[in-house]
């Protein structure tokens, strides 16, 4: 039973954490500030690797992935395109993707390694 437990754990926490990236991405790119809307990216990579402490570097990982793909379809121009037309805000895009894979791998803790607490 704790086995099944802990392979349940390993399977939906991790998924969780992609789909609260993913929700909060798509809610960012409704935010119409235009002034901070190269910032979004920047400020959203803090979301990610706080979720990434809870849930693991695969969240880091996969949430920085999901994250660039939602911005650069949903927030800059062109809209429904993954190209970005800005280069301010293309960079900011690279530096989230870049700075989120590479800080996800190199800073939180792999949770496939840890065994389930028992009580």
């Amino acid at each position: 039973m704790v086995v099944m437990k802990s392979y349940l754990a390993n399977r939906i926490r991790p998924a969780l954490g992609v789909a609260l990236c993913i929700v909060a991405a798509w809610t960012a790119t409704l935010v119409q500030w235009q002034a901070a809307k190269e910032l979004i990216p920047i400020v959203f990579l803090v979301f990610v690797l706080a979720l990434g402490m809870l849930f693991g570097r695969t969240v880091g990982i996969l949430g920085s992935i999901t994250g660039a793909l939602i911005f650069a379809r949903s927030l800059y121009t062109p809209l429904g395109s993954f190209r970005i037309q800005n280069q301010g805000a293309r960079s900011s895009v690279a530096w989230m993707l870049l700075a989120g894979v590479t800080l996800s791998y190199l800073l939180l803790p792999s949770r496939r390694n840890q065994s389930p607490k028992s009580h």
